[in-house]
């Protein structure tokens, strides 16, 4: 099973993720910790990633592609895996479909809906050096400008499920769990 996690920062993502990588026994591929792992290898990849999100901005396709595709296709994931952060623009998510075309699909997209004033207080207590007010800030405006055009994609699709993120984290996992039907 495919599975697609999407929201703003702050929506618990990580935390759904989790969970359900192990009640499926499927990896989770973090985009976000992808990244972070780069910039602290400081890579040639993880250098350029670490001044892009510095600034709150979003990763190039080019390097977020590279990382994810290597990743999807390996042997660990072909009997699925969860995507959290990724994808993040229609580009991204046309080029998903392009290379998992060897037979798999994504099987069920959840968007975590929430409260931003809520989650910029989440955010701001969860103390991580990237979790700034200013840059939080930003990465709304760019969530919101770059991602929002994925909901149609998926919409079209008939894959998209909205998620009640604002609920506590087992309310949340309770209406993940029927839309996916498997626990």
């Amino acid at each position: 099973m495919q599975i697609i996690l999407f929201g703003p920062p702050g929506c618990g993502k990580g935390t759904q993720a989790t969970f359900i990588s192990q009640s499926l026994s499927i990896p989770h591929l973090s985009t976000g910790d992808m990244l972070r792992s780069a910039v602290t290898s400081k890579s040639e990849i993880g250098l350029k990633a670490k001044e892009i999100m510095e600034k709150g901005g979003l990763v190039s396709d080019e390097i977020v592609l590279s990382i994810v595709k290597d990743r999807v296709l390996s042997i660990d994931c072909q009997k699925g895996f969860i995507l959290d952060g990724f994808p993040r623009t229609v580009n991204q998510a046309e080029k998903l479909e392009f290379f998992l075309n060897n037979g798999q699909s994504i099987d069920f997209v959840l968007r975590i809906k929430v409260n931003e004033e809520d989650i910029l207080k989440r955010l701001i207590d969860r103390g991580r050096d990237d979790d700034k007010p200013e840059i939080i800030k930003n990465r709304f405006k760019t969530y919101n400008s770059e991602t929002e055009p994925l909901i149609p994609f998926y919409e079209e699709r008939g894959i998209l499920f909205n998620i009640n993120g604002m609920q506590e984290i087992e309310k949340v996992s309770e209406e993940i769990k029927k839309v996916l039907g498997v626990f």
